[in-house]
């Protein structure tokens, strides 16, 4: 769900190379978008995500530091990207989160105070009756939003991947959940899955045996992204692949070293060490102190407010990762909700201990996320 609003090692050249050619049968899930009525809340929501992520990865960073089938997805008013996933005969859908590691959905038990079980795509909730109880709770915490129930164990499906006997979560209690759908599904590493630390000790794509997966995420809300798993699609980038190698096997991690962001050929660098690929994040956040630069560089005010005429003359904002620039046009970057605009690179890394790359970036690069090599790729989208 979009409300998923973040160990230093040596940073290794990144390799500019071509797709793998062999690809194990990808399945391929469209991600679908859900309109929002009142666009201004379109500003709120992102911004909102932005605080909630923030306060999400410094739990994490800031105690770390001191210690082939594809899936089609919905885009919500390019906030959030959700899709399909089958348990036994229920079809659910679920918000495919890269900075988390836990399956959950909504039960038909599930209470709350502030509607949030009531807030899906119109499903009642999961019958568990066709599950197995583990016996195991799992309580899930996503900033401003958090989840608790009973964790399952059966068969589910996402796309042409079964998992035999996999673990989930069925909510019986969420609070701060206001998105279409009925769930979240956690792509990252088993050391970040309370439910697998809880059973087996895996994550969702061991279940699912994952190697790889990819992200195409839409600009255009009228239209639908997809998730592949077990390759890259072809029709959805082109180029080759730059590919940067995880310094951790958390969240989808990766070294700024050398890292910079950069608008009419000035350079900002990186003060924060590591970034990530966060398919759960809707801007991206990099230091204050870049985001400020930034803001002054392309005539937005202090607190990232911008005439939305920017989106059709503005400058491109660019990030140089691993030895290689990524321009994202400002008809990408300036965040619009109808009649008003904020950019969508904003400040908040220092406070979240990592710089998130989110749906903004995501949006402008195809992103592959190879499970096996430990390694995520950027090619630039079609």
């Amino acid at each position: 769900m979009k409300l998923s609003l973040l160990a230093l090692t040596a940073f290794a050249a990144s390799a500019v190379v071509a797709a793998p050619t062999h690809k194990p049968s990808m399945t391929i899930i469209p991600v679908k978008k859900h309109a929002v009525s009142d666009n201004t809340n379109r500003i709120d929501r992102a911004l909102a995500n932005k605080k909630y992520q923030v306060a999400k990865y410094a739990r994490h960073y800031k105690s770390s530091l001191k210690a082939g089938s594809n899936v089609p997805l919905t885009n919500d008013a390019n906030e959030m990207y959700y899709g399909p996933v089958t348990i036994g005969g229920q079809t659910v859908t679920v918000d495919f989160d890269t900075g988390s590691s836990d399956f959950w959905v909504r039960g038909t038990d599930c209470t709350s105070s502030d509607n949030s079980c009531g807030s899906g795509t119109g499903h009642n909730g999961v019958d568990a009756s066709s599950l197995t109880d583990a016996g195991q709770t799992f309580d899930d915490s996503y900033g401003s939003g958090e989840a608790s129930g009973e964790i399952y164990q059966g068969t589910y499906q996402v796309g042409s991947l079964t998992a035999q006997n996999g673990y989930l979560g069925v909510s019986t209690s969420e609070t701060g959940f206001d998105d279409p759908a009925d769930g979240l599904f956690g792509l990252a590493f088993a050391q970040l899955s309370n439910i697998g630390q809880a059973t087996d000790g895996n994550a969702p794509i061991d279940a699912l045996g994952v190697k790889s997966f990819a992200f195409a995420l839409t600009n255009d809300a009228s239209q639908d992204g997809e998730l592949s798993l077990s390759g890259a699609d072809s029709s959805k980038y082109s180029g080759s692949f730059n590919y940067l190698p995880l310094n951790a096997e958390t969240y989808w991690q990766f070294s700024t070293s050398g890292a910079t962001a950069s608008v009419n050929g000035k350079s900002f660098k990186f003060s924060t060490t590591n970034a990530i690929a966060d398919s759960g994040t809707t801007l991206v956040i990099v230091d204050d102190s870049v985001a400020s630069s930034i803001y002054k560089a392309v005539g937005a005010d202090s607190q990232g407010n911008i005439d939305c005429g920017v989106a059709n003359s503005g400058p491109a904002i660019s990030f140089k990762l691993g030895g290689k620039s990524y321009s994202i046009p400002a008809s990408v970057w300036v965040f619009n909700a109808g009649d008003q605009c904020i950019c969508g690179v904003q400040g908040g890394a220092s406070d979240a201990g990592v710089v998130i790359f989110g749906d903004v970036f995501m949006r402008q690069y195809y992103t592959l996320f190879d499970v096996t090599n430990k390694r995520v790729g950027f090619a630039l989208a079609k």
